[in-house]
């Protein structure tokens, strides 16, 4: 017979030790570490991804981004914010930011574990897995946009277009 789980069964612990260990299992370069922040880097399909989580005690929340490496001149930040506000209707979790010193995206979400004592390792597993699933769906867009191949609307159709069956 199958046990249900109860909320004293389930094991929290400080977020960004979990980010930690998950990055550490993954194999992936862990570049800065302190007790609120950590900073790795993470190999994609399309690009490296460089993914900062900080935890804020006060708040008790986790701010996780993930920085996207294409890196844009002046000239590109009205059609990147453009593209960054098509692209935020279509993501699960988190939004696109726009640095605007440096033109690069971001993908940043914020989670909110007041009261719970901690986070679970599926917690931080999933919001980590997301986000880079997410960067990896958007990467192409922003990377024809940036080299001027595709406006901000075809590249946002090219990288959200829902295809059905197999070729």
């Amino acid at each position: 017979m199958a046990t249900s789980t109860t909320s004293t069964d389930l094991t929290f612990a400080h977020p960004i030790e979990l980010v930690t260990q998950f990055v550490v299992r993954q194999d992936w370069f862990l570049k800065q570490q302190r007790r609120d922040a950590i900073i790795a880097e993470i190999p994609g399909r399309w690009s490296h991804y460089q993914l900062a989580v900080s935890w804020q005690d006060d708040e008790e929340t986790m701010q996780v981004i993930c920085r996207i490496d294409v890196q844009a001149d002046g000239s590109m930040i009205g059609e990147l914010a453009m593209l960054a506000a098509l692209l935020n209707q279509h993501l699960f979790i988190g939004h696109l930011a726009l640095d605007m010193a440096t033109c690069e995206l971001e993908l940043r979400h914020t989670l909110a574990l007041r009261g719970a004592g901690g986070a679970t390792p599926e917690q931080i597993e999933d919001v980590v897995d997301i986000m880079l699933g997410e960067c990896e769906q958007v990467y192409p867009a922003i990377y024809q946009v940036v080299h001027g191949t595709l406006s901000a609307d075809d590249a946002t159709a090219a990288v959200t277009m829902i295809t059905k069956g197999e070729a």
